[in-house]
């Protein structure tokens, strides 16, 4: 039985620490707490993940006496500790980052500059965006716990800094304004 975690093992069993649940009150969980903008967790594969983590003795699955059609998840004994360690890994030991921007700068010379420019332009829209998403997330949400307030601030503050290198860049790559 393995004891490092996947991301997305870690997160579903992280809302399982939280309480037991199926897998429709995950999804649930997962879209209120807007973790969609910062896991890749999709409905589709929340049952997949139930599955790896009760097969590496993670969690158990028991019928809901309420809904006999449906299994509650619960985390084991054994997954207190995995999670524990998991969590202070998380915190503690950076993730070297290996974002596909990188390889799209190395290879930048296979583009004519207007459509490069555009494409810049275009990831910086999308991240306006994914920003705006996680800021109405933020407000529309109850009041948060501080750690919870810290991963939003996060969140935020790494989007915040990809657009001012973003503009840094265009105006580097550019004509100096941020236009081509």
């Amino acid at each position: 039985m393995k004891s490092e975690l996947t991301n997305a093992e870690y997160a579903i069993l992280g809302l399982l620490m939280e309480r037991p649940c199926h897998g429709y009150d995950l999804d649930r969980l997962i879209e209120e707490r807007g973790m969609r903008e910062w896991t890749e967790l999709a409905f589709s594969s929340i049952y997949f993940l139930l599955g790896k983590l009760e097969k590496n003795g993670l969690a158990e699955s028991r019928i809901d006496p309420q809904k006999k059609t449906r299994k509650i998840y619960h985390p084991t004994e054994r997954a207190r500790s995995v999670f524990r360690n998991a969590t202070v890994r998380a915190l503690a030991d950076p993730h070297p980052l290996y974002p596909a921007i990188l390889l799209g700068l190395a290879n930048w010379a296979s583009l004519d500059r207007k459509t490069a420019l555009a494409a810049l332009r275009r990831r910086d829209d999308t991240l306006a965006e994914i920003s705006a998403r996680i800021a109405a997330k933020a407000k529309g949400a109850p009041q948060f716990l501080p750690h919870i307030n810290a991963l939003f601030d996060y969140s935020t503050s790494q989007l915040q800094a990809e657009r001012n290198w973003l503009q840094r860049t265009l105006k580097l790559l550019g004509d100096g304004d941020g236009k081509d």
